[in-house]
């Protein structure tokens, strides 16, 4: 059932969101991520390449998470681990009520991890330096690893 929730969740309350614009890599300074402008994209993509989604959740208010994102997620490793491996969204808590209601976001910043068929693979609130937020990150892409033949999934 809160499988479901979820799903419908990200299909339903991705079209709130779609005239953002996606972050490239740019020899400017800009964002190494390749962030999805939407969960929507993000639904997609994760779909297609059964990678999980990387679900960041934010403010523009929320000193760590700015923190957050430019010293772990940004970092270049980190960067090229996170484009390789998943599918990464960032979700404004502000504009987005309703997603972070449903996903029971509590505090700051909050990175949720879900597989293509919207299962939880983790959920981690709180900064995390580059080193202990990849472990994290890994043990959520080990858990897709060992669910997938369970769900019929590739």
């Amino acid at each position: 059932m809160r499988r479901t929730l979820v799903g419908l969740a990200i299909l339903g309350m991705c079209v709130t969101n779609m005239n953002r614009e996606v972050c490239v890599a740019e020899s400017n300074g800009q964002s190494a991520l390749q962030w999805q402008p939407d969960l929507q994209s993000a639904y997609e993509i994760s779909s297609r390449e059964n990678k999980p989604m990387l679900l960041v959740f934010g403010a523009e208010w929320c000193g760590w998470c700015k923190k957050l994102e430019k010293s772990t997620l940004e970092n270049p490793q980190m960067a090229k681990y996170i484009n390789e491996t998943f599918v990464p969204v960032h979700i404004d808590v502000d504009g987005n009520k309703r997603i972070a209601e449903i996903l029971e976001v509590e505090s700051l910043p909050c990175t949720i991890v879900l597989s293509p068929q919207a299962d939880l693979l983790g959920r981690f609130e709180g900064y995390a330096k580059p080193g202990p937020m990849y472990k994290k990150l890994a043990a959520a892409k080990e858990l897709q690893n060992r669910i997938a033949p369970a769900s019929g999934s590739r």
